[in-house]
């Protein structure tokens, strides 16, 4: 039998390399593993036939084979097979597969799974027995990351062997800490998840795990409180009063919104009070959070102290540092750089990216702004607590964070929202289309350009290089669509490409002549959905939007339209289920976060379980932020557990866990 805490090592079908592997990857022990979930899921589970199949979707099918053969074409074997049913017939091919021949036997009836190549003939089908207890057709497949370094098939038969064998101490499962909560068995949980055998199961599987990181959120939450309260009864920043009258600087040169002016008259009175603030806020794209921090410092620094501005990126704090001085030329605002840490014996605004954490100590600030705060660390955030002098601390984020989720799992925060749009913001105008219609987009998008040259164009792609692996192979990529755009406009417009994987200095230079105008079309992925903000940026075009959470959309979607200006958002899908359908028709018409969020939360489930993962966004493995249902039960039952012996299935990082964040 195999505990969580079992080595992989110890793992029948996990080898010496294999465990290397893993190792390098951050699993170590069978917990590891299993906390990893797939990626998405290819639903085998019902069956078609062969006269259904086509080039767009996977089909799964029972055909008898009625013919075989192997032949070479340099530098590759091919195996090929004729297989017919009741509807027609369909040849299938597979390279550099000799296996195959011993698996599959003319005259002999097996299940497959794939879709039409261009060529009409089925490329690297799966295939499986009839009756056989599969793991890979005939069900809803699990498919996990590629970047293991371990094949697909050998994966998903390692998880089996684990959950088949698997024994959990009660103290570590809900069910039996808590048994009339009737939550399912942590064992049943993780077969739903790796082995499904519903949509439904996936479901419920997620919200289970969800529940567990949940109650590790409020047990910190309630810790990081506690030891807050602490701090604040030692040196804390010089307390600034400010007048009613002084309240907004007279230099912003246009009128605030009432939420702006709410969340500045709260900021300023936590600086007015005699303990360190720590706050956040949270403000819709474009909602003018800069704006309303940027009052706060600026009354701090009038008062001849320092405030640190950090931000995820150098685009996005040189950004931070163009607005700050159009908005209080009368106070200094400097950008601190690897060469140089400004001096501001007199108070002033430094601005940058983590690297001003390294220098708080000669900085001395008052106040330390987070922009995007789940860009940072736990270790990034808590750096300030070390400061003889405590500084206020503020976070700022565009993600739509519910109140009530707010007030229950960040009981430690004070909460500002901005929940209103300046005026005169025009709504991007968005619209759903299909794939097909690429050509009739690129050319709508020249016609804009000619109309106007200094308009810019989003490409948005889900991939970085063209996918090869199970279930990804249609997905859109940067590199692909780049060579494709270049074809099509000729040199008529100038085409660039954008993404993690460029070296710094090239991602820097792409920025810059974005901003210089150099570039009409930008070919991207999702790095730009946070901290790019391009005035002249006008259209933007997503591929394979169904891959994408609502909350991910809705950032795209902000990067346009921003100076005054129509936006454009295009979402291009190929998908057919009706969920999907839906929920991009409800994002062509909705422009609120909160509301969108909400969406997703009264529609979460199976509809979307055939997407890309969004694992990882905010901080969070397995929760969502929207789900109030949720986030009220674990309240519940974290109340119940203050009284039980509870083992966490899911860790902290110990060497963050250690500290106390200044904001979480």
């Amino acid at each position: 039998m195999y505990r969580l805490s079992t080595s992989l090592l110890e793992v029948k079908g996990i080898g010496e390399k294999t465990a290397q592997d893993l190792s390098e990857r951050g699993f170590s022990c069978v917990r590891d593993l299993l906390l990893n979930l797939p990626l998405h899921y290819l639903d085998r589970s019902t069956l078609g036939k062969i006269s259904e199949l086509n080039e767009e979707r996977e089909l799964t099918f029972i055909g008898e084979v009625t013919s075989i053969s192997n032949f070479y074409r340099r530098p590759r074997s091919i195996q090929s097979a004729t297989v017919k049913d009741d509807t027609g017939r369909v040849k299938m091919m597979w390279f550099n597969n000799p296996f195959i021949l011993k698996k599959i036997q003319k005259g002999k009836s097996y299940v497959f799974s794939g879709k039409l190549s261009a060529k009409g003939s089925v490329v690297q089908p799966v295939v499986a027995g009839v009756g056989e207890d599969s793991l890979h057709t005939g069900r809803i497949v699990p498919v996990y990351s590629g970047s293991f370094g371990v094949k697909v098939g050998t994966l998903r038969r390692i998880y089996k062997e684990v959950l088949d064998n698997l024994a959990v101490d009660g103290d570590q499962d809900l069910s039996q800490v808590l048994p009339d909560q009737g939550l399912s068995k942590l064992l049943d949980t993780l077969e739903y998840l790796h082995f499904p055998e519903t949509e439904e199961q996936v479901v419920l599987g997620k919200e289970r795990l969800a529940l567990e990181e949940l109650l590790l959120l409020i047990r910190k939450s309630n810790q990081i409180r506690d030891e807050w309260q602490k701090l604040s009864a030692e040196n804390h920043p010089p307390v600034v009063k400010v007048k009613a009258e002084d309240l907004v600087p007279k230099s912003i040169p246009y009128a605030l919104t009432k939420a702006q002016l709410r969340c500045i008259d709260e900021l300023v009175a936590d600086i007015g009070e005699s303990k360190p603030m720590n706050r956040i806020l949270i403000g819709d794209v474009g909602a003018g959070k800069t704006v309303v921090a940027g009052t706060a410092a600026y009354h701090l620094v009038k008062a001849g102290l320092v405030v640190a501005l950090v931000a995820p990126t150098k685009i996005l704090a040189a950004q931070h540092l163009e607005t700050l001085k159009s908005l209080f030329p009368d106070i200094q605002i400097e950008l601190l750089t690897t060469k140089q840490i400004p001096d501001l014996k007199k108070g002033g605004i430094v601005v940058g990216t983590h690297k001003v954490i390294n220098h708080l100590f000669e900085l001395n600030p008052s106040m330390i702004i987070y922009d995007e705060q789940h860009r940072f660390g736990v270790s990034h955030r808590s750096s300030g607590k070390e400061l003889v002098i405590k500084p206020h601390t503020l976070t700022m984020t565009a993600t739509p964070i519910p109140r009530t989720l707010m007030l229950t799992i960040f009981s430690h925060l004070d909460l500002s929202v901005i929940d209103e749009l300046p005026p005169g913001r025009m709504v991007v105008e968005t619209y759903l289309s299909k794939q097909n219609k690429l050509d009739d987009f690129y050319a709508w998008v020249e016609k804009l350009n000619k109309e106007q040259p200094s308009r810019q164009i989003l490409i948005v792609c889900p991939f970085i290089d063209p996918s090869d692996t199970e279930g990804f192979t249609e997905i859109a990529s940067v590199e692909t669509e780049y060579e494709k755009i270049k074809a099509f406009f000729k040199k008529r417009l100038v085409v660039g490409k954008l993404h993690s994987r460029l070296k710094k200095a090239e991602q820097e230079q792409v920025i810059a002549d974005l901003f210089a105008g150099k570039i009409q079309v930008l070919v991207t992925t999702p790095i730009v959905e946070v901290g790019v903000d391009l005035p002249a940026a006008t259209v933007v075009a997503i591929h394979n939007a169904e891959r994408f959470g609502l909350a991910s959309l809705h950032q795209i979607r902000g990067r346009v339209g921003r100076r005054d200006e129509q936006g454009y958002c295009v979402l291009f899908s190929s998908s057919r289920t009706e969920a999907t359908k839906k929920r991009l028709q409800m994002f062509t018409k909705e422009h609120r976060g909160m509301k969108l969020a909400e969406f997703d939360l009264s529609n979460r489930g199976a509809g979307d379980i055939f997407g890309l993962a969004q694992s990882g966004e905010d901080g969070l493995r397995f929760a969502n932020w929207t789900n109030l249902e949720l986030i009220s039960m674990a309240r519940k039952i974290y109340n119940e557990l203050n009284e039980k012996k509870w083992s966490p299935l899911l860790k902290l990082n110990t060497k963050e866990s250690s500290l106390t964040p200044m904001a979480n």
